[in-house]
C-alpha cells in the first residue's frame, strides 16, 4: 500500500525541523564558550589608535611648547639700575675709610686762564686755584707754565655742610700738560683743601711729589714741593 503525498512531505518538514533544533542545541553551548567577539580597531587592546582621546593630561606631564604670551613663571627681578648720573655723591668708600665725591667740571663763569687774585704763590707751581663765585677753580700747570681749566670745588661752607667725617676725595684726574695724577681731598678734621700731585718730569727728577693745603681763609700751606 503506497504512502500519500501529503504525508510524505509532513514527514519531510518535521525531519528538517528536527534537525534545525539539533543543530541549534549543539551550536549555542560551543558559541558560549568562544566569549564575546574580537573588539574592533577603536576599543581593543594593544597599542591605543593615535587619533583616540586620551583624556585629560596627567597632572605634572608635559604638555607641550607654551603657547606665545603665556606666563612662565614669575618674572626675574631686574637688577639693573642703571649708571649713577655723571657728578652725583656715590658714596662709595675708599680704602682709606673716607668717601669719594667728583665734581669734574668747572665753573661756568671762571675764567679760561688763571686770574690775578690766585691764591698759590708759589712760582713753579704745577697747580693753582683761583676765588670764583661759590667756591674755588682749579687749573692745571704745564711746565713752561701753560695753563688749563680743571675742576671746580664748592665753597668751604657747602663743604663744611655736606661732610662731616673723614677725607673726603673731591676730584681725581690727570694733568693734560703734564701727564701727572691730582687728587683733591676735602679734610673734615681741619677744614681744609688738600692738592696732592707731581712736579713736571726733568733730568733730575721724577714723580716729584707737590702736595699742599688751602684752609677758608684762602691761605697756603705747602707740606711736599
Amino acid at each position: 500500500m503506497k504512502s500519500s503525498p501529503r504525508r510524505n512531505r509532513k514527514m519531510r518538514i518535521a525531519g528538517t525541523t528536527l534537525l534545525i533544533l539539533l543543530l541549534t542545541v549543539t551550536l549555542l553551548p560551543a558559541a558560549a564558550l568562544a566569549g564575546p567577539p574580537p573588539a574592533d580597531d577603536d576599543g581593543g587592546s594593544g597599542a591605543p589608535n593615535p587619533n583616540a582621546n586620551q583624556g585629560a593630561p596627567l597632572p605634572g606631564g608635559n604638555q607641550g611648547a607654551p603657547l606665545p604670551g603665556a606666563n612662565q613663571g614669575p618674572p626675574v627681578p631686574d637688577t639693573n639700575q642703571g649708571s649713577p648720573l655723571p657728578g652725583t655723591n656715590q658714596g662709595s668708600p675708599l680704602p682709606d675709610g673716607s668717601q669719594q665725591q667728583s665734581t669734574p667740571d668747572p665753573h661756568p663763569d671762571a675764567p679760561s686762564t688763571p686770574s690775578s687774585d690766585c691764591v698759590v704763590a708759589h712760582a713753579a707751581t704745577p697747580a693753582q686755584l683761583c676765588p670764583v663765585a661759590g667756591g674755588l677753580q682749579y687749573y692745571f700747570i704745564g711746565a713752561d707754565g701753560s695753563t688749563s681749566i680743571g675742576p671746580f670745588i664748592s665753597a668751604f661752607s657747602d663743604l663744611a655742610s655736606l661732610y662731616t667725617a673723614g677725607d673726603v676725595l673731591l676730584y681725581s684726574g690727570i694733568n693734560p700738560l703734564t701727564a701727572k695724577s691730582v687728587e683733591i681731598h676735602y679734610l673734615t678734621s681741619t677744614y681744609k683743601i688738600r692738592v696732592s700731585t707731581y712736579y713736571p718730569d726733568t733730568q733730575y727728577d721724577t714723580d716729584k711729589p707737590y702736595t699742599f693745603t688751602v684752609n677758608g681763609s684762602h691761605s697756603v700751606s705747602h707740606i711736599a714741593w
